[in-house]
């Protein structure tokens, strides 16, 4: 079973197609309609939906060229970061999880390492007629490491999970024995739509996010943990 890692470059490549989509969506709607004639946002010319198209394709466009950007700098500064997990190799709720984020370069930290480890259920909703879903932060726990931690050696982590974080995932939804299901969301002007019925997730993953400033790019590495147990060799008798 191969070790869960995260690769700034892969991030950044993400970011960066992101970014030229957008970009290039930009330009063209900017060749098939014209480009604004005015910025000014009191210009009845510019209070149109196209142009606010155009200009929130541009937004989207310089966030993800500068996350890109951000990563790949990271990528160079530290590489790549792999997940070891102490015996039995996987985490078990009621029990301790442990072990460590190996990080490929060395990381000359300016402060201390926070290792935080949260559990997301994913949940269902309906929005429009069409079903969408959004990650809710059901659990979550933090630990440092210090500063002068060699990296590159590993950074140590402990946490005691809890017996439970909720009501385990279904996948469709709807609870054993009931034919259908009601669901209910919040919507609080923004901010996302919240679950306020008392409804099962439909998936849940946890994740490990490790960070510290540095000089230069601020270290910072995430990966999504692993729940199964790892799948051995099988051996006839």
């Amino acid at each position: 079973m191969s070790q869960p890692q995260f690769s700034p470059r892969i991030e950044a490549l993400a970011a960066a197609g992101i970014s030229v989509a957008a970009l290039g969506g930009a330009g063209w709607l900017g060749w098939m309609i014209g480009w604004p004639d005015s910025f000014d946002t009191s210009d009845p010319d510019f209070v149109n939906p196209f142009s606010i198209m155009i200009l929130g394709l541009l937004g989207v466009a310089g966030w993800f060229g500068v996350k890109a950007a951000r990563n790949e700098m990271r990528h160079r500064a530290f590489g790549n970061t792999v997940l070891e997990i102490d015996p039995p190799g996987h985490m078990r709720l009621g029990g301790p999880f442990a072990g460590r984020l190996r990080v490929q370069k060395p990381v000359a930290a300016t402060g201390p390492f926070r290792l935080v480890l949260t559990c997301f259920d994913v949940h269902q909703f309906e929005d429009n007629g069409r079903f969408k879903t959004s990650n809710f932060p059901v659990w979550t726990g933090e630990t440092t490491a210090s500063a002068d931690t060699d990296a590159t050696h590993g950074l140590p982590f402990r946490f005691d999970l809890p017996a439970s974080v909720g009501p385990e995932p279904v996948p469709s939804g709807i609870l054993p024995g009931t034919g259908s299901r009601h669901r209910m969301t919040v919507h609080v002007p923004g901010m996302r739509k919240v679950v306020a019925g008392n409804i099962p997730p439909v998936g849940r993953f946890w994740t490990l996010v490790a960070a510290a400033p540095t000089k230069g790019p601020d270290f910072r590495a995430e990966v999504v943990v692993p729940t199964d147990r790892p799948r051995g060799k099988s051996r006839l008798p």
